[in-house]
């Protein structure tokens, strides 16, 4: 008798979980797949030598990689200042990275990849460049490439030293460069994801004078003649919860990546416990790590914070995709 109960209660509750109160079957739930999936990072800054900062750096760096892991993203975007410039620092970032989760890797360089020059003076901007590229088989420091129909254009501050007391940290690109920029853009009009170190001005926080590009205007002028643009910056350090963030200008989408080793939060007065640094006053939190998680769908862009210090998710920002039926045709045969 109790199994005979035990089974018709079962049934009952199968028969709750498979009708509707109408009396219809219900239809399976279809979840919808996404063309791609990516992480972005910035300003993961991994040194080799080991005392308690470095650690720190190399720690967060660790755990933000097994954070994403159960997402799994297509591949991995490191947007500038990955290390401090020397082959140690490189050589432990990428042992790091094989360890946990060895994802596929797009590298821009970041003011920090110049700066072994401030120990060893036999170093210089050629060196650095030369030792980036060999570091990640690139041929080229600036470089594009097409995923599932979506087009990636990495770009790279190419002077440091010699230009530093006039520019500061921010980038300076060649004009060959910005002629390889208009040229790969302007070639397709699938949606495109721009990356580039320093913002450019006036677009997401904390871009005072030796900060952003030197070539801004230049830029910006060849981006707005495509009809879409999602612009990813680092090297500010500005927290991805800043509602600065993420900014619309131009019809392009400027998105601020934060830093995987040290966010910061913008102030408006200073006081006890805060840095200050020409006329951006700022909080540091050194428990914090964030980035970027990047979906990419048939009709949209889903771009999402992630604050790996609690392994959880912040706000989401929709980008709706233009020119669909183009969209549609070259993400269908990708």
């Amino acid at each position: 008798m109790r199994r005979f109960l035990a089974a018709f209660l079962s049934s009952l509750m199968l028969s709750a979980l498979l009708v509707q109160p109408n009396g219809l079957a219900r239809e399976s739930v279809q979840i919808e797949t996404p063309l791609l999936k990516f992480a972005a990072f910035s300003d993961t800054h991994v040194m080799d030598a080991w005392n308690i900062d470095p650690y720190k750096r190399t720690h967060k760096f660790t755990h933000a990689l097994r954070d994403i892991k159960a997402f799994q993203p297509d591949f991995l975007v490191i947007n500038g200042d990955l290390s401090n410039g020397r082959e140690q620092d490189l050589k432990r970032l990428k042992s790091i990275l094989k360890a946990n989760g060895n994802y596929r890797l797009f590298p821009s360089m970041g003011n920090h990849e110049y700066y072994y020059q401030w120990e060893n003076s036999k170093w210089n901007d050629e060196k650095a460049k030369a030792q980036f590229q060999q570091m990640f088989g690139l041929k080229q420091l600036y470089y594009d490439h097409f995923e599932k129909g979506a087009h990636f254009i990495h770009l790279s501050p190419e002077q440091y030293m010699p230009m530093q007391k006039q520019i500061g940290e921010a980038a300076w690109l060649s004009d060959k460069q910005i002629e390889w920029f208009e040229k790969t853009l302007l070639a397709s009009q699938a949606p495109t994801f721009v990356f580039l170190h320093q913002p450019l001005d006036n677009t997401v926080g904390k871009t005072d004078p030796g900060v952003s590009a030197v070539q801004t205007e230049k830029l910006l002028a060849i981006a707005k003649r495509h009809p879409q643009v999602v612009w990813f910056s680092g090297h500010s350090h500005v927290s991805v919860t800043s509602p600065t963030e993420v900014v619309e200008k131009e019809g392009i989408t400027f998105v601020g990546l934060g830093s995987v080793y040290q966010p910061i939060e913008l102030v408006k007065k200073r006081s006890v416990g805060e840095a200050n640094q020409g006329e951006s006053s700022f909080r540091v939190d050194q428990f914090k790590s964030e980035s970027r998680f990047v979906t990419l769908y048939r009709d949209r862009i889903v771009i999402r914070a992630r604050l790996h210090h609690n392994n959880s998710w912040g706000d989401q920002h929709v980008i709706r995709l233009k020119r669909q039926k183009a969209v549609d045709k070259r993400l269908s045969t990708a």
